[in-house]
């Protein structure tokens, strides 16, 4: 198997991100911050060489990827999108939580799928599906937040932790365009960073 340098990166902000929404895989496009944190990250990767450029077909994760990495092919991959919520597309958390499935898919997120959605296992399987299919050395990949920490989970045995106000188990969040960097040699899995955003920092005059 093929040592592989692998760059992850969530998409930019939409407004539904803005307004709390959880879109799944709804496809909206990244509002105007989203498009200001892609061109941030364009400049963080000038000059950075990648053998495979990959996104999810969604349109948020392609914009960021054209914005970030201009002139690049980039190959879609449906395996890279986000968790498809079902009848939780659209809601705010509030909204969800009166959904009468909601208490029933927060007693095993892992397993029990939105109604008309997935479970995280079958995100995380689709990922890891994905990441072994990888054969160049270096990858960059626009993905999503839940579908990046569902892969995480299951390369590393991340632990679920139900996290109040949040419905994901998952103890840590990824910003928008922020940078999770893994590497695989001989077929093992390591993480060298996670949710790495600086380049969104705002940088003093002088």
């Amino acid at each position: 198997m093929t040592d592989l340098q692998l760059t992850l990166v969530r998409h930019g902000a939409t407004e539904w991100n803005e307004g709390g929404r959880w879109q799944g895989v709804t496809d909206n496009p990244l509002g105007g911050s989203g498009e200001a944190q892609a061109r941030r990250l364009a400049r963080r990767l000038r000059g950075q060489v990648f053998d495979q450029v990959e996104a999810s077909d969604l349109q948020r994760a392609v914009q960021t990827a054209q914005l970030s990495l201009p002139g690049q092919n980039i190959t879609l991959d449906p395996r890279l999108r986000e968790i498809h919520f079902g009848a939780f597309e659209g809601l705010t958390v509030p909204e969800m939580s009166a959904h009468p499935a909601f208490e029933e898919w927060q007693s095993d997120p892992w397993q029990v799928a939105p109604p008309g959605g997935e479970s995280l296992a079958e995100v995380a399987a689709r990922m890891r599906d994905w990441a072994e299919d990888l054969h160049q050395p270096a990858v960059i990949a626009f993905s999503h937040s839940v579908a990046i920490r569902a892969l995480m989970c299951e390369l590393f045995g991340w632990p679920l932790i139900p996290q109040s106000g949040y419905p994901v188990p998952f103890a840590h969040r990824i910003g928008h365009t922020s940078l999770s960097r893994l590497r695989r040699h001989g077929g093992h899995w390591t993480m060298h960073t996670l949710g790495d955003g600086a380049h969104l920092e705002v940088q003093g005059e002088g």
